[in-house]
């Protein structure tokens, strides 16, 4: 299995959301929703290598976000994470993922951690966009020298970290109650 840069909205991981936990019927729209959210991120650090797991200086998603209280929750299609939410609309989130990158058991054992974050600060009273910025940094555990010296490498290094400038415009805001 190859690893590859995903948005953040599409890690393995995030708060499955309960129906009762977040005062809503739907679990995959928790808290008060603030709209959809075009993000473009470009590319600011990289020592993972260029085109590292397939990735560009700029790409495109987008998010869909809602709050209550202090969280923040970011929903790119996958689950929905959730995160820290100030009152001055300053936010942050964290998440990790290991992927097992032999497949089917295929070769000496190689785990790579991704922790991805993201933070920033949402913009206008009702939110109109946001600034900020994403990172991936990945470790490797067990046998993975091929990752970065064999012949079709994934990586410069391990560890090595991306970093992303990220702006969201407000395309579609939330829906009227």
């Amino acid at each position: 299995m190859r690893l590859r840069t995903l948005p953040l909205g599409l890690l393995a991981l995030g708060l499955a959301g309960c129906a009762d936990l977040f005062g809503t019927s739907d679990p995959h729209a928790p808290g008060t929703p603030l709209g959809r959210f075009q993000v473009t991120a470009d590319l600011a650090t990289n020592d993972c290598g260029a085109g590292a797991l397939g990735s560009t200086p700029s790409w495109e998603f987008d998010v869909s976000l809602s709050r209550e209280s202090q969280q923040l929750f970011w929903d790119s299609g996958g689950e929905t994470l959730t995160g820290t939410l100030s009152g001055t609309g300053a936010f942050a989130f964290a998440a990790m993922v290991s992927i097992d990158m032999r497949d089917g058991g295929k070769g000496p054992a190689c785990v790579v951690h991704r922790t991805d974050t993201a933070s920033g600060q949402l913009q206008g009273d009702p939110v109109e966009g946001f600034t900020g910025s994403l990172g991936y940094a990945f470790a490797a555990e067990g046998a993975c020298e091929d990752l970065v010296y064999g012949a079709q490498p994934s990586f410069a290094q391990l560890p090595c970290s991306m970093g992303y400038a990220m702006t969201g415009v407000l395309v579609e805001p939330p829906a009227e109650e």
